[in-house]
């Protein structure tokens, strides 16, 4: 099967306008939602759902409420598996009790990840692999997820468009999203097109360029 570009589709949902993405193969019609932030997400895909379609997984850049209140009225209405980071569990449990001050539905309370990942993996979708990397900072098993055929980078809250993930909530390290930020920006090359959890998409040419986070990790002055 030879290698084309996935399709991507943005939808910003939920009360801290989290950037969830679906992302299919319009020939094998397997589709991965990433980030489902609100159960907003059913009402955005429902014709996607109602079609051929086949939702094969949904995956969580990190456990942050703002990121995985969807996963639970997805996985009932479609079956899919819900995959995380290992060392992200925890924070998904302790992100009940801050979800409540954000005015965030913690519905998702009892979800647990069916697969956990370590980084390294591969998935497939159709003829094309989406590549699993760790990159701790903001939380410790936050993840990025690399698609070589579209050159599509999805960074969760690691790296945004001219900024960077917070790391003031509990397991964040400034050492740790440092080191995440310049192996991305190191790693790939700058017509890769960057897809953050929140605010617009942007490369990583633009934020070697304009990010002044990016900017210091490169100069070593952080």
């Amino acid at each position: 099967m030879g290698f084309k570009m996935l399709r991507i589709l943005n939808y910003v949902v939920g009360p801290l306008s989290t950037n969830a993405y679906v992302v299919y193969d319009d020939d094998v019609l397997e589709a991965l939602v990433i980030d489902p932030a609100t159960d907003e997400i059913l009402n955005k895909i429902s014709d996607l759902i109602n079609s051929d379609l086949e939702i094969v997984g949904v995956i969580a850049t990190h456990g942050h409420a703002d990121h995985v209140c969807g996963v639970k009225g997805l996985r009932e209405l479609v079956g899919c598996k819900f995959m995380l980071h290992e060392l992200d569990v925890e924070v998904l449990k302790e992100s009940v009790e801050w979800a409540l001050e954000w005015g965030i539905d913690i519905s998702f309370n009892d979800v647990r990840p069916d697969i956990l990942l370590k980084g390294g993996e591969t998935l497939r979708l159709g003829g094309n692999e989406i590549q699993i990397i760790h990159t701790p900072g903001h939380t410790p098993g936050s993840i990025t997820l690399y698609i070589p055929s579209s050159k599509a980078l999805f960074t969760g809250d690691t790296l945004f468009k001219e900024s960077v993930g917070r790391t003031d909530l509990p397991g964040g390290s400034w050492d740790k999203l440092a080191s995440s930020l310049k192996m991305l920006v190191t790693r790939f090359e700058y017509d890769v097109v960057v897809y953050p959890g929140h605010g617009p998409s942007s490369t990583i040419g633009y934020e070697v360029s304009n990010n002044l986070y990016v900017r210091r990790v490169l100069r070593g002055r952080y």
